[in-house]
């Protein structure tokens, strides 16, 4: 086993927090910088990318085993893992030359530890329905509700020996506006500390490798799958791929799994299918996404679902200049994501700000410009405590002990003393974060036109006087109203940091690839943000973790489907 003990610094790399100037930013995926999006995609796009090239024929090396899983991530790892440890040979091809970062949430449902919290299974399904109009694999979520439970036993029972804890998180407000069913589990390295820090959270992925290469598995890093290899009959029998100028072809006798990631860092992809997810943010977070699952399956006679979407964070920046778009490489801001009042650029509240990160963007693209202003006042750090919000956006302790208090980007133990300093100072600092100490010298800070002004002050008014009646413009629940009252007085532009793609290839709940006509292609298993039904249009971000845990539960399910493991 390698060492998994993470060190701070380690953290810091990992979360693309800057050791100086502003605060960085990660991915709910994966925790990368938010770079260029021009600088991540360039020379990597992908034209008429729907069609099939010709067939690579000049191999250099043929490469046989029991079954080939492309990308070594959350899905990935762990389809790979589940077939090495039932005795079949199995090779990981990686695009990168390392694994993903690993989520350090995982959403399942019937582990060991989720006794007596499981949220009501059929509820949850007509939730996560509602959130796509209708347009959802229901099979899908009841699959995942069903088997997702014993992935997570699995991977404690092998993990533990190594130094992994696997606390359940299973707290939320006591309050019909806030559903945050209780399905996230928080593997870490060592003692779980709920007040923080817990360093270790993002560990996981690094033991399971290591299980892997230790149980005799391959990985060849730095070697993208280019095509899938099928018979006469469509069977998909096996990948070629490429290292440096060489071609290898690896034939895998229980089939081929994908893993890819979706297609986030594929320009041509993501505007022909979601423009609207990436046009209006200041960041992104993709990287080497480029669909490359998605097109093999396509070449192969797989279906892409239709509709289209991404997980967007709200938390990216807007400057002075206030122009978006992902190629600005704007730093992120953790708060953004608390329900503090929102108004656009003339001073307008515009909707209930107790609502999801993919909301909030969604909204804010709705309104001139593409972005909204965020404000609040000096008694921020006691109006965070009492809105006891859950997930990523969690930034004070869980009453009951069960979610752990950090910093998702640094996993430091939150305070407002933390929250000043690698948060607030910085923005303060660049001139993004305004601080003022009237309302009405916040208001010139913010509008260069008075009517702007003037509008604004009178939403600030109005927003004050609605606490004590009820939100009766927009519905906000009381306890996560907070007033703009106490000086200082603080505003921010806040716009998209673009994630990961979340439509993908049909399949059936064994993580089959489906044709057409609904037929299965034999031997192609697609999993993770390659695989479609869940989520096609957005993200329900209440349900805490469950992109890594459907990716992983999929390709658990996939590989012994594959492998015929009981």
């Amino acid at each position: 086993m390698s060492n998994t003990n993470l060190s701070r610094r380690d953290l810091f790399k990992f979360s693309g927090i800057a050791a100086a100037g502003l605060a960085g930013a990660a991915a709910l995926s994966g925790c990368a910088s938010p770079k260029s999006a021009s600088e991540k995609t360039a020379d990597k796009t992908t034209s008429n990318w729907r069609n099939k090239p010709e067939a690579i024929t000049n191999i250099s090396e043929t490469v046989e085993c029991d079954l080939i899983v492309v990308g070594a991530g959350n899905g990935g790892l762990v389809g790979a893992m589940t077939a090495q440890e039932a005795g079949f040979d199995v090779i990981v091809l990686e695009k990168s030359g390392a694994i993903a970062q690993a989520r350090e949430a995982i959403g399942t449902i019937g582990s060991r530890h989720s006794q007596g919290h499981e949220p009501d299974i059929p509820t949850l399904m007509n939730h996560a329905k509602t959130t796509q109009s209708g347009d959802v694999n229901m099979a899908l979520y009841r699959t995942w509700a069903e088997k997702s439970g014993e992935f997570m036993d699995w991977l404690e029972d092998i993990e533990t020996p190594a130094g992994m804890t696997f606390p359940f998180e299973y707290h939320s407000p006591a309050d019909p506006h806030a559903y945050y069913p209780a399905i996230c589990t928080n593997p870490v390295m060592g003692e779980f500390n709920p007040q923080g820090p817990n360093m270790g959270a993002y560990a996981h992925l690094e033991v399971l490798r290591d299980l892997f290469l230790a149980a005799g598995g391959r990985i060849d890093f730095t070697t993208p799958a280019r095509q899938l290899v099928q018979d006469a009959s469509g069977k998909v029998t096996g990948v070629i791929a490429q290292n440096k100028e060489k071609y290898l072809q690896y034939n895998a006798k229980h089939g081929v799994i994908l893993c890819t990631g979706g297609y986030g860092a594929n320009k041509d992809m993501v505007q022909e299918l979601c423009p609207a997810s990436l046009n209006y943010c200041t960041s992104t977070a993709a990287t080497t996404e480029e669909g490359d699952g998605i097109r093999m399956a396509l070449w192969a006679g797989g279906v892409l679902e239709k509709g289209a979407g991404a997980m967007v964070w709200n938390r990216s920046v807007v400057d002075d200049s206030e122009e978006v778009g992902p190629e600005k490489a704007q730093p992120l801001f953790l708060p953004a994501s608390q329900p503090f009042l929102r108004v656009n650029v003339h001073g307008e509240r515009f909707m209930n700000e107790d609502s999801t990160y993919p909301e909030i963007y969604a909204q804010g693209t709705r309104q001139p410009r593409g972005f909204s202003w965020q404000v609040f006042d000096g008694t921020y750090w006691e109006d965070i405590q009492r809105f006891d919000t859950g997930g990523c956006s969690r930034l004070t302790p869980a009453p009951d002990g069960s979610a752990f208090n950090a910093d998702v980007y640094n996993c430091e133990a939150l305070s407002k003393e933390h929250l000043d300093s690698t948060w607030m100072q910085p923005m303060l600092d660049a001139g993004i974060l305004k601080k003022c100490n009237t309302i009405d010298e916040l208001a010139e800070t913010m509008f260069p036109e008075k009517e702007d002004r003037t509008t604004f002050l009178a939403t600030i008014e109005r927003y004050n006087s609605l606490q004590a009646t009820g939100d009766i413009d927009y519905g906000k629940a009381a306890f996560r109203y907070s007033t703009v009252e106490e000086a200082p007085f603080y505003a921010i532009r806040t716009a998209g940091n673009f994630l990961v793609t979340i439509n993908g290839i049909i399949t059936d709940t064994k993580s089959r690839a489906l044709r057409e006509d609904g037929s299965v292609i034999e031997g192609l298993y697609v999993c993770g943000n390659d695989q479609g039904g869940f989520y096609p249009h957005n993200y329900p971000s209440e349900f805490t973790g469950i992109n890594a845990g459907r990716s992983a539960t999929f390709a658990r399910i996939a590989a012994k489907d594959a492998c015929s493991i009981a």
